[in-house]
């Protein structure tokens, strides 16, 4: 007996949008050496695509400008959308999200190019010129993968892979980290006469990559090219001894020196945990193991030097609250956390709301 075929899932308006946005920035990023012109316009295109995405996942009619909005149109092409000024504002205003100033601006400046492009004729262009197209797509680039992998993270999840496809290729041509870089170059080198210290950035490669002690032994990373953060801990081996040992975020602990492994979140908790009265009656009052506001990770906020770590993200707090409701210690805002609950509990409205 033949089995049946089974029907592929039609794809949806976001799907689409974002293919098409996909090919548009691949395209961009194929002539950047090439076509220049055609590159700015295909650049621009993508980023308009990817702004209007998210409106369109929430609500086809968003990206609908001016007149009644007609489905029957919509499905055909026959409309005018909104504006890049009206997608930013509707991203703001109605989906609560609006665009980091610096990611408008970037967006921006490649518009108006895009708009010179198409409206006047360009016979060729110079080294200088191409430098600027190649300095205005890095930093509008870097901004948009933020958008898309931050921002918008759980929306665009199902594209990951195509972006991190794009970004092995962007560093292996190194055309945008490289452009950033040098642009940024003269500020980073002022920062480091200032006391300030940077590494290479594991993502784009660059010097950008600036290191700042959070806490004794925690190192908090941000890049300035590409945005790539990341955390590290400083700690000693319990088995060998060894004090040059580090700690990423979610990874658990792997000493370089002897076999010793710590995995699993209640032995991570252990090994960080500096509270010394745990176990002991003078540690029942103890205001951790905490939950933690920024990964919602459930009692895994332990004291670490003076104050409070996350043994999960390496989010690190002055102090720690108290929900309302539940009584569990929490690093997050605890206003009306009597009403509302934290992120473990339904506070009173939830508990009482089949009454």
């Amino acid at each position: 007996m033949t089995k049946p075929v089974a029907k592929k899932a039609p794809t949806t308006d976001f799907e689409n949008l974002v293919r098409n946005g996909i090919d548009f920035l691949e395209k961009a990023m194929s002539q950047l050496d090439s076509d220049p012109k055609h590159s700015v316009i295909n650049f621009y295109t993508a980023v308009e695509i990817f702004l209007k995405a998210p409106l369109v996942l929430d609500h086809w009619t968003l990206v609908i400008a001016g007149r009644e909005p007609d489905r029957q149109k919509y499905d055909s092409g026959d409309f005018v959308s909104v504006s890049f000024e009206e997608a930013c504002s509707l991203l703001s205003k109605t989906l609560k999200k609006p665009l980091q100033k610096s990611a408008r601006d970037a967006f921006d400046k490649v518009r108006q190019h895009r708009n010179r492009m198409v409206h006047f004729y360009h016979s060729g262009l110079n080294g200088k010129q191409r430098n600027e197209i190649k300095l205005e797509q890095a930093t509008a680039w870097f901004e948009l993968n933020r958008f898309v992998a931050d921002t918008w993270r759980e929306e665009f999840k199902p594209f990951t892979s195509e972006f991190q496809r794009m970004e092995r290729t962007l560093i292996a041509n190194n055309h945008y980290a490289k452009a950033k870089y040098e642009d940024l170059k003269p500020k980073i080198e002022g920062m480091k006469k200032g006391g300030a210290t940077f590494e290479d950035c594991p993502r784009c490669h660059t010097n950008a990559y600036q290191a700042e002690e959070e806490a004794p032994r925690l190192t908090s990373h941000h890049c300035m090219v590409c945005f790539h953060s990341g955390k590290r801990l400083q700690i000693d081996c319990p088995d060998c001894g060894d004090s040059d040992q580090y700690m990423e975020p979610y990874d658990g602990f792997s000493c370089t020196e002897c076999d010793c492994e710590v995995s699993g979140e209640s032995e991570i908790f252990e090994l960080l945990d500096q509270n010394s009265f745990r176990g002991t009656k003078d540690g029942l009052d103890a205001d951790t193991p905490a939950n933690c506001d920024e990964c919602q990770g459930y009692h895994t906020v332990c004291e670490y030097q003076g104050g409070y770590l996350c043994t999960n993200c390496f989010a690190y707090f002055d102090s720690v609250g108290q929900c309302q409701w539940c009584n569990d210690p929490m690093t997050g805002d605890t206003d009306h956390t009597y009403v509302t609950g934290c992120e473990h509990c339904d506070g009173y409205a939830g508990h009482h709301a089949n009454d």
